[in-house]
């Protein structure tokens, strides 16, 4: 028979495995639509959490030390480990656009050996020392998660500042108050049972946030300054976009003349086509040439991606395939109706700084 306290414990905890799976919901149906990296990563540590929640709270209906409990306290457990894993790979893929595989492989051997003496303890008690080991890498990311969405908030436009402070919250009740409440309830059997509300909460806030503005997926990693598209017969810009100002920009026609200019005595020394990307010191040209007609976008951001590659190569086809009467004729408006709105459907995790 279950008492009163665990019975508290156990409607919070399936309310929180619940609201888990929501948050799992919410940002893997982004990854479905989109295919964002971190929306996968981030969708998969929710579910591992909310696996690790829904074996847990379970557990607590069956008696003390039986088979029962044993299993889905080992199940529970060994649900931290993608969640972990998840985390992060999420980190590395905001941080870096791309995972550190000595670190990832250091932290899969670890997690791998405790997952393994988890498998084989005999009873509860031998399960306490694996499950310190697997919280406490997992605080560790956590806390490092934390201090990422900090970064992230202190480089964020105005217009996102309040979203990344809310993801900043998230963060906290995830890595601070969830396990600070536990540790009380630990220590203090009388507190009601409500540490995996916070968790769940947390976890809920960042994948609503993130799901509706996938910006914050890419303020660190690399910084997008102007895209242009050009005429490449005659080296002249034909439409501009810029998210962030950059010092110093000569003219777009006299920029894309020498660009084209470039590419041509390139192309013509070394027989290997098109120039398709650009490293600088401090950035990078991306550049995608149409093959029918005379037409190139160059994209100028910090850092290349490949998340910018795809985004680049979406907006050329579509714009050739809109403008296409235009571009035959050779005749460029100031401003094509609609091509902003392309900018915003091939580049919307791009945020706008002016």
């Amino acid at each position: 028979m279950i008492d009163a306290y665990n019975l508290v414990k156990l409607i919070f905890g399936e309310i929180a495995a619940g609201l888990l799976f929501l948050g799992f919901a919410i940002i893997f149906q982004q990854y479905a639509r989109k295919r964002y990296r971190p929306s996968f990563f981030l969708a998969f540590s929710w579910f591992g959490f909310f696996l690790e929640a829904l074996f847990g709270a379970t557990s607590l209906i069956f008696e003390k030390n039986s088979f029962p409990e044993l299993i889905l306290l080992k199940l529970s457990y060994l649900s931290l480990t993608p969640g972990f894993l998840g985390v992060l790979a999420l980190i590395d893929s905001i941080s870096r656009d791309s995972i550190e595989p000595k670190k990832f492989i250091m932290l899969v051997f670890v997690l791998g050996a405790d997952s393994i003496i988890i498998c084989i303890s005999p009873d509860d008690l031998m399960l306490i020392i694996p499950y310190i080991i697997v919280v406490s890498i997992g605080l560790f990311i956590s806390l490092a998660n934390l201090v990422l969405y900090i970064q992230i908030y202190r480089k964020v436009p105005p217009y996102l500042k309040k979203l990344g402070l809310a993801n900043v919250f998230g963060a906290f009740f995830v890595a601070v108050l969830y396990v600070t409440v536990n540790i009380m309830e630990s220590i203090f059997p009388t507190l009601p049972p409500i540490s995996r509300m916070f968790e769940a909460f947390g976890a809920l806030i960042q994948a609503s946030i993130f799901s509706r503005y996938e910006q914050l997926f890419y303020i660190l990693p690399f910084k997008a300054h102007k895209l242009i598209v050009f005429n490449t017969q005659k080296g002249l810009s034909i439409f501009m976009h810029e998210w962030s100002k950059l010092d110093h920009f000569i003219d777009e026609d006299l920029f894309t003349s020498i660009l084209q200019g470039m590419s041509m005595i390139v192309n013509e020394s070394l027989k290997q086509g098109n120039v398709q990307e650009i490293k600088l010191e401090q950035g990078v040209l991306l550049v995608s040439h149409d093959s029918t007609y005379p037409v190139a976008c160059v994209l100028i951001a910090s850092k290349t991606s490949q998340v910018l590659r795809d985004g680049l190569a979406d907006f050329e086809r579509k714009f050739v395939a809109k403008f296409e009467a235009n571009i035959v004729d050779s005749e460029y408006s100031n401003t094509l109706q609609g091509a902003d709105d392309l900018v915003k459907s091939c580049f919307p995790f791009i945020p706008q700084f002016n």
